[in-house]
């Protein structure tokens, strides 16, 4: 699971596929909201606001 910026969400894509062999769910993260799950504050690769979760 990543949760990124759009600058690194290709890195992300590419990332999820090599260790997972299969393409990754995306969802935007202000269109989401789960009950036990917070999203993280800052981008897997930087400091920046995330906007995609990759599951």
């Amino acid at each position: 699971m990543y949760v990124v910026c759009s600058k690194h969400l290709e890195e992300a894509i590419d990332e999820f596929i090599e260790v997972y062999e299969q393409p990754p769910d995306l969802y935007e993260l202000e269109t989401i909201t789960f009950t036990e799950w917070t999203a993280p504050t800052c981008c897997h690769f930087c400091d920046m606001n995330p906007k995609y979760l990759i599951v």
